[in-house]
């Protein structure tokens, strides 16, 4: 009896762990569940040894660190080892040894496409950052093969730039082939450095503007936005160098019309780099990215511009801002009609008057300039309207403002102007007024502000251009003008103009008119006060019987 119960409980034993262990390969399989610990009974015991070591396993459980180790590495290690192919490239020669140097640099290019190809499977991030840097060493040795060496292999500078332009164009086509945006990146980068190596002013530019062109199309075809935004940046800063540095024979450079040139090849660069508002809208790259180059290229456009201008041409810029406010605005209204993005004819727009602004500035200068500027806010306005933009209006807006402002301050004594500012501001708070709906406009923020503009400019310019005898007089009528307003179009914000108008009037007739003008003009000053304070009052007072009345039936 003992026996069978040894040997039943024996069977039972093995039963719950053969049990147990076929529990433990299915959570392992399914990966659902975290396994449990076995049973007391059925864990083996630990040697003293294996806890003692047991410290010493490695557990990567932080995602910083887990980066750091695979990609951090991997771009360090690579950047070490190019750094040591080319100084181990610069010893050979050095001794005067170009062709070995040459031949080293070939073999170590070969070995690091080898190392590529041998980790592809079990280290892809490795594999792949050994075949970007495989192409920069390439580059690197073919490009010493004729700049900045004493002993250069390649003496053609021709031959040298179609070499390294091969090379960035090969890049492309495997950039191509396997969809690494990372990879075309690169070749455009490598191709920049040529064509600025190249010393040679109009290969430097059409070589760069094929490169803007290809980043363009990479955006479209691709959806390659980061690669297009980032050879933007680095296209306009090599241009803004070549511009700083490149002032050897200024003069002859002048005579050829090397910097007219220039003008248009940045004008070339960034109207392709425009073209991609008229690309549709989709979920395969943001829609930020557009906005992004727009702006982007808009502000290295201006920055490259007013250098070329400030440097080279102070006194001969009207025809070039008058070429971009001609394209800017016809741009803007093709825009219009075959743009998906409501927000680039606007933007197209607002840049061509102001290339406009500074046209004008350039041909009638300050201060005589101001009444057309002036009187061109009031046709941007209307343009928004038609563009139904609310930006448009509100930089206008803003604008006015400024340019009032600059205008006090630099002259303010033209008649002209004086005048132009309160008529401007009047009419744009009306054409706002009217047609707010249109613009989409909630508040009245825009329109106080053009409300605001003609109150003061209206006293300002009164002030200026009349008598002092008769300011007096005239900000009354003027005050006048405000009270019949409010009640013709029915406001409230003109019958408040028209009160503070009373009391500005009040204070310089009691300060001013009492103790400089004639006796003559002091009794019509008084008596034009009192009418127009008499009768805006009795105004008043009918107003609130009637009210009363309506609210009594």
């Amino acid at each position: 009896m003992d026996s069978d119960f040894v040997k039943k409980e024996d069977f039972d034993r093995i039963l719950t762990r053969l049990n147990s262990l076929e529990e433990r390969i299915g959570r392992l399989e399914s990966g659902r569940e975290p396994l449990k610990q076995p049973p007391a009974f059925l864990r083996e015991e630990t040697d003293e040894k294996d806890i003692e070591f047991s410290d010493l396993n490695i557990s990567i459980s932080s995602l910083f660190e887990t980066k750091l180790g695979e990609y951090g590495l991997a771009w360090l290690g690579n950047i070490v080892l190019f750094f040591a192919i080319v100084f181990l490239w610069q010893y050979f020669n050095d001794a005067g040894q170009p062709v070995t140097s040459f031949i080293v640099g070939v073999v170590a290019v070969a070995g690091i496409f080898m190392m590529s190809g041998y980790f592809r499977k079990s280290y892809t991030y490795m594999s792949y950052m050994f075949y970007l840097s495989g192409f920069v060493i390439l580059y690197f040795i073919l490009f010493r093969l004729h700049y900045y060496t004493a002993n250069p292999l390649l003496t053609s500078n021709g031959l040298a730039v179609v070499l390294l332009l091969a090379l960035s164009g090969m890049q492309y086509f495997l950039a191509v082939k396997k969809q690494s945006a990372v990879l075309a990146g690169l070749a455009f980068i490598l191709a920049m450095i040529t064509a600025f190596v190249s010393d040679s002013t109009h290969p430097f530019f059409l070589i760069s503007i094929v490169i803007t062109g290809l980043a363009v199309y990479s955006f479209w075809q691709y959806n390659w936005w980061k690669p297009m935004i980032f050879i933007l940046c680095v296209t306009s800063l090599t241009y803004l160098v070549w511009m700083l540095t490149d002032k050897t024979s200024l003069v002859k450079r002048s005579d050829d019309l090397t910097f007219h040139f220039a003008f248009a090849y940045f004008s070339i660069t960034t109207a392709i780099y425009s073209l991609v508002v008229l690309r549709k809208p989709g979920k395969s790259y943001p829609d930020y990215s557009v906005l992004m180059t727009v702006l982007f290229s808009g502000m290295s456009y201006s920055v490259l511009i007013l250098v070329l201008v400030f440097s080279y041409f102070p006194n001969a810029y009207i025809p070039f801002f008058t070429v971009i406010s001609v394209y800017s605005i016809v741009y803007s209204v093709f825009l219009k009609f075959y743009s998906p993005w409501k927000y680039s004819p606007a933007l197209f727009a607002l840049y061509g008057f102001f290339a406009i602004s500074v046209t004008i500035n350039g041909i009638y200068h300050f201060p005589d300039s101001f009444m057309l500027l002036i009187c061109q806010s009031f046709l941007v306005l209307v343009v928004a309207l038609w563009y139904r933009s609310h930006i448009i209006t509100l930089i206008n807006t803003f604008l006015l403002l400024f340019l009032a402002l600059g205008y006090y301050r630099i002259s303010g004594e033209l008649n002209s102007v004086n005048f132009s500012i309160p008529v401007v501001a009047f009419m744009s708070a009306r054409l706002i007024n009217w047609q707010k709906e249109r613009l989409n406009i909630k508040t009245d923020f825009i329109r106080n502000i053009y409300l605001f503009t003609l109150f003061f400019s209206m006293l300002y310019a009164t002030y200026k251009g009349l008598p002092g005898q008769y300011i007096t007089v005239t900000w009354l009528f003027v005050a006048g003008v405000y009270f019949g307003l409010s009640i013709l179009i029915k406001s409230i914000k003109y019958r408040w103009m028209g009160m503070a108008n009373l009391l500005v009037s009040a204070f310089y007739l009691f300060l001013v008119d009492m103790a400089k003008t004639d006796l003559i003009f002091r009794i019509l000053a008084f008596l034009a006060f009192a009418i127009i304070s008499i009768g805006i009052s009795a105004y008043y007072v009918r107003k609130l019987k009637n009210k009363e009345t309506e609210q009594s039936e």
